[in-house]
């Protein structure tokens, strides 16, 4: 018996014939084990495009507002583009790039309109070279509604040195450029804003929107309120858009100031601006004669409410919404008579007396 139990542990203490000797993990490697590297196509975008995101950490100290954020490098002298925030401070932003290591940022002008800012830490400093991206050209930036995308930031601050960001997914649910607001304040930028379900968490904004082959169509912004739905909504600026801002502060272009005569649009209506109320909702109060409007069929008292994909909700929202216009557009408008909602399409006019 006492024979048979020093085999069994002579046996218990060898290696058995197919067991492989321990492997030596180096966790500074992008993936230390095998079955974490990136099989399907999806996962292999997401590892190309790493390298060109960053965290960005800043100033704080309150408790709403977050002292973290992400970028996008946009060039290998170390431009790096990202959400304007007040998290942004001079001397106390820093810049942490796809290896960990840290670096201090310098802040360049911030794009009022666009609300974006580009940071710049030195090349000198970076161990290798960086990987920046760039928007692609026009047709590349096309995106369509449904379409698959990934978006890709530090959510939470679960990324702190070399840690990976995150990535969220969802489709392209649509356009907005009116109704949007950010806490109590409405969005300054004016263009069409690609609305997404990939979630914008707190940490992603100023991350990337990339389509699962890895084409960059958009920034992140913040998350958004809706002032129809008072629903919150992920968001992000189209690529193509920021080309004039990085084009300045990346490459030193100037800016071509476009001044175009602004013809003011004429629809023939009169809206019931009732004395006391500061924007009251868009009833109509006259329509003359001859118009654009007349030949569109409106009323007396219908109540204008939607003009293309633009909500009206008030007077000073449709005087708003026919600046965006031309003489000759087309539109269609919607409108409430009585129960009924009608809609039809109206070719806008110049001014009679122009």
């Amino acid at each position: 018996m006492r024979a048979l139990l020093c085999v069994l542990s002579l046996a218990l203490a060898l290696p058995s014939q197919g067991e492989t000797a321990p492997r030596e993990l180096d966790f500074g490697k992008a993936y230390s084990f095998d079955e974490r590297a990136p099989k399907t196509q999806v996962e292999k975008t997401i590892d190309k495009l790493l390298p060109s995101v960053v965290k960005v950490f800043g100033a704080s100290g309150l408790a709403t507002i977050k002292a973290y954020a992400t970028g996008i490098i946009v060039s290998d002298r170390g431009h790096i583009l990202t959400l304007d925030q007040i998290l942004l401070q001079k001397g106390r932003t820093r810049v942490v790039l796809y290896d960990g290591s840290v670096h201090d940022a310098v802040l360049y002008p911030a794009d009022e309109a666009l609300g974006v800012r580009i940071l710049k830490i030195s090349p000198e400093e970076v161990d290798g070279s960086l990987q920046p991206l760039w928007p692609p050209s026009a047709e590349q930036a096309k995106y369509r509604n449904g379409q698959f995308v990934v978006s890709l930031g530090n959510c939470f601050r679960l990324a702190e040195f070399s840690e990976k960001v995150s990535a969220t997914f969802g489709v392209v649910v649509g356009t907005a450029n009116t109704a949007l607001r950010y806490r109590m304040a409405d969005v300054k930028y004016d263009g069409d804003i690609i609305l997404t379900d990939a979630c914008n968490n707190p940490g992603h904004y100023g991350g990337g929107l990339f389509t699962l082959d890895g084409r960059w169509i958009g920034l992140n912004m913040r998350l958004l309120d809706s002032k129809e739905t008072n629903t919150m909504l992920s968001a992000a600026i189209p690529s193509r858009d920021l080309l004039p801002y990085l084009d300045e502060m990346v490459h030193g272009k100037e800016r071509a100031e476009v001044v175009a005569e602004v013809v003011p649009v004429w629809t023939g209506v009169t809206l019931f601006e009732s004395a006391g109320r500061k924007s009251p909702p868009a009833y109509v109060e006259r329509v003359k004669r001859g118009s654009p409007a007349r030949a569109l069929g409106l009323r007396i008292d219908d109540l204008i409410v939607r003009i293309d994909d633009f909500s009206v909700r008030s007077c000073k929202e449709f005087r708003r919404v026919l600046t965006k216009y031309r003489p000759g557009d087309k539109v269609t408008v919607m409108w409430k008579r009585g129960t009924r909602v009608m809609t039809g399409e109206m070719t806008l006019a110049e001014e009679p007396n122009r």
